[in-house]
């Protein structure tokens, strides 16, 4: 019994890892704002008007969450949707 718990223990401790690693690999921009979450937005729009799919994905989870910009569920939406078309184009 003890050798159960011991695993059920060492895997939620991994797990908790794991969610923090893909976390923090999600944040494309500090959360604070600033020059270099503005120039990331800036390329990542380039990329996604050029036809990049994860690009558009990616700025519409960062207008969705606030990351780096203030929260905008309009401007989310539409990047959302802008990605949807791309990746169906693939």
């Amino acid at each position: 019994m003890k050798t159960v718990l011991k695993a059920i223990a060492q895997f939620s401790l991994l797990l908790a890892l794991a969610s923090g690693a893909l976390f923090l690999a999600g944040c494309e921009t500090p959360s604070g704002g600033g020059a270099a979450g503005t120039s990331n937005v800036e390329s990542l729009k380039a990329a996604a008007n050029g036809g990049d799919a994860d690009a558009a994905y990616k700025l519409g989870e960062i207008y969705l969450h606030g990351r780096g910009v203030p929260k905008n569920y309009v401007e989310a939406e539409a990047w959302h949707k802008k990605a949807a078309e791309l990746y169906q184009k693939k």
